[in-house]
């Protein structure tokens, strides 16, 4: 049996000999397993995966020409909850099975979430920059300041990681109204949360946090019309998909002061030679992180062991035993 582990340099540089051994306890001693690096070369990949059973990956994209290619395969792993970069189409036409880690990191996400926000309404990248490089010890080098208990901290996905990051913005005192269509009115009620409409939540949020799974339906959701609805000049915060805001309007908000800030853990582009050109770099009120939420030693470990036994599953037919399984 031959399994494939590939992904970007970037991915890769985690403690992979534990999904080897892994892989190796639970499938057999003699079970291949190789690791693969993509920088961008399909071929190349394509010769890696051709007979290969199964292929775990992170955020490597798999087109219907790669997966219609391979003669074996059964099942592929992502390591992550988003999969947008998976032909699932092409995959069930094929009889592959995708899987995707459905449990792993909602603590450290909404924790992020909100060190983002609260960093960036309390002015900390401003104030550390006049300690470090103005050595100007004042309280009043920032403005606009504004206090958190009270506040309306709107949240555009209520799933595990927005009910998550709902508690939280409770706990320090903010009202919680949230946009989104899939949640059930009664989750939302047993959180104290009032769903709203979309203009609703753009119009009254002082802070408005992206925790929706990317689809066709919300890409760019915040763009410059939306931008243009923001009454109370909220601090933006994603931890979702880089894709689910116009970066240029985003750019444009900042400029002529329609938002009072940005954390964000996630870019349209990741990779140094975006960071480097990207307007965003350099603003005090904006902080980017480099898509790190969800990262722990401990979700660091779950995502390994799950990310293995799903794929595992699904060579040996224990389908019922994955996490999750996602189709077209």
């Amino acid at each position: 049996m031959k399994i494939v582990i590939c992904d970007h340099k970037e991915s890769l540089d985690r403690d992979v000999a534990a999904e080897i051994n892994l892989f190796k306890q639970q499938l057999g001693q003699n079970t291949e397993v190789i690791i693969h690096e993509y920088n961008g070369d399909n071929q190349a990949l394509n010769e890696v995966i051709a007979d290969a059973d199964g292929i775990m990956t992170s955020y490597v994209t798999f087109t219907d020409d790669m997966i219609s290619a391979c003669r074996r395969l059964k099942g592929i792993s992502i390591n992550a909850t988003g999969y947008n970069f998976i032909d699932l189409q092409s995959a069930s036409r094929n009889n592959v099975q995708v899987a995707v880690i459905a449990e792993y990191c909602t603590q450290e996400v909404s924790e992020h979430a909100m060190t983002l926000g609260l960093a960036v309404a309390r002015n900390i990248k401003a104030y550390g920059r006049s300690i470090e490089q103005k050595q100007k010890y004042a309280f009043n080098c920032v403005s606009g300041m504004f206090r958190l208990e009270g506040s309306t901290f709107g949240i555009m996905g209520l799933g595990k990681i927005g009910q998550a990051v709902a508690r939280k913005a409770q706990g320090f005192g903010m009202k919680v109204i949230a946009f989104s269509p899939s949640c059930p009115a009664s989750v939302a009620e047993g959180l104290g949360i009032t769903l709203v409409d979309k203009d609703r939540l753009l119009k009254e949020s002082h802070f408005i946090c992206l925790t929706m799974s990317l689809n066709a339906g919300n890409v760019n959701i915040l763009d410059r019309e939306a931008f243009a609805k923001m009454e109370q000049r909220p601090v933006i915060i994603n931890v979702s998909r880089g894709q689910m805001i116009d970066e240029e309007a985003l750019v444009e908000a900042l400029d002529n002061n329609l938002i009072f800030g940005a954390g964000l853990d996630v870019l349209v582009e990741e990779n140094d030679e975006y960071i480097a050109r990207s307007p965003l770099v350099g603003r005090d009120n904006v902080i980017i992180t480099p898509h790190a939420a969800f990262y722990s030693d401990f979700s660091m470990q779950e995502n390994q062991r799950i990310g293995v036994s799903n794929l595992v599953n699904i060579l040996t037919g224990n389908i019922n035993d994955v996490a999750r399984i996602v189709s077209s």
